[in-house]
């Protein structure tokens, strides 16, 4: 009797063991199975949600447990524009695409080449909203305003119209900005900071055009 008894129990152990494996590959077919149900993309500028998608190869929204983050990551930084990107994974089968681009800053005249915010040079046929750099510049004060200019908003750089470095006796690291409004700006890489404050100053001087100078002090010249 304790034979049958342990022989049932037995077989009703190796039954529950066969459900609880049943059970487990069910819930793992139907997690890999899936899709991703959502991508968000943040703080992309340059490139659009379309052309980043694309690019990472997420167009028809694979299944997410077999999401690669570094292959996607690899994928999209081959993008000249694209500097990192941070990815995660959420709660509802969302992947979170977190650009970070670099910034155009201007347009060389000499080599007609976009001078991004690490320095580096791209020749494209897009156009950009930002200005013109009309002159030479020393590589070393360049490479200062570069690390200056790219923490102005990209809201006031489109502002400028042709940039020229202008150097005088007192100072190495001077540059004109001719303003699409008709203003002039003095600044130098020193200052720079004090130019996201352009639309506040502006706006105090009662359509008066002339001469804003930001290298040394910052009064307005009134020219009309």
């Amino acid at each position: 009797m304790k034979k049958r008894v342990k022989r049932k129990f037995n077989f009703v152990k190796f039954l529950s063991f066969i459900l609880i494996i049943c059970i487990i590959y069910f819930i793992v077919s139907c997690l890999f199975s899936i899709k991703t149900k959502n991508i968000v993309i943040l703080n992309n500028q340059y490139y659009t949600d379309e052309q980043i998608i694309e690019t990472a190869g997420l167009e028809d929204y694979p299944r997410f447990i077999l999401l690669n983050k570094s292959i996607i990551k690899k994928k999209l930084k081959k993008l000249e524009l694209i500097e990192d990107v941070k990815i995660s994974k959420k709660l509802g089968f969302i992947l979170k695409l977190d650009i970070k681009e670099k910034k155009v800053l201007y347009l060389t005249r000499s080599t007609n080449k976009y001078k991004l915010s690490d320095g580096s040079e791209i020749d494209t046929t897009n156009k950009y909203n930002v200005p013109l750099l009309i002159n030479y510049v020393p590589s070393e004060v360049e490479k200062e305003f570069i690390e200056e200019f790219s923490q102005i908003d990209n809201s006031i750089i489109s502002l400028v119209s042709e940039i020229e470095y202008s150097k005088n006796d007192f100072d190495s690291k001077r540059f004109i900005f001719y303003m699409n409004d008709g203003n002039l700006v003095y600044i130098n890489t020193n200052k720079m900071k004090t130019f996201n404050k352009y639309v506040s100053i502006v706006t105090k001087l009662d359509n008066h055009k002339g001469i804003l100078y930001l290298d040394s002090g910052n009064y307005f010249k009134i020219i009309e």
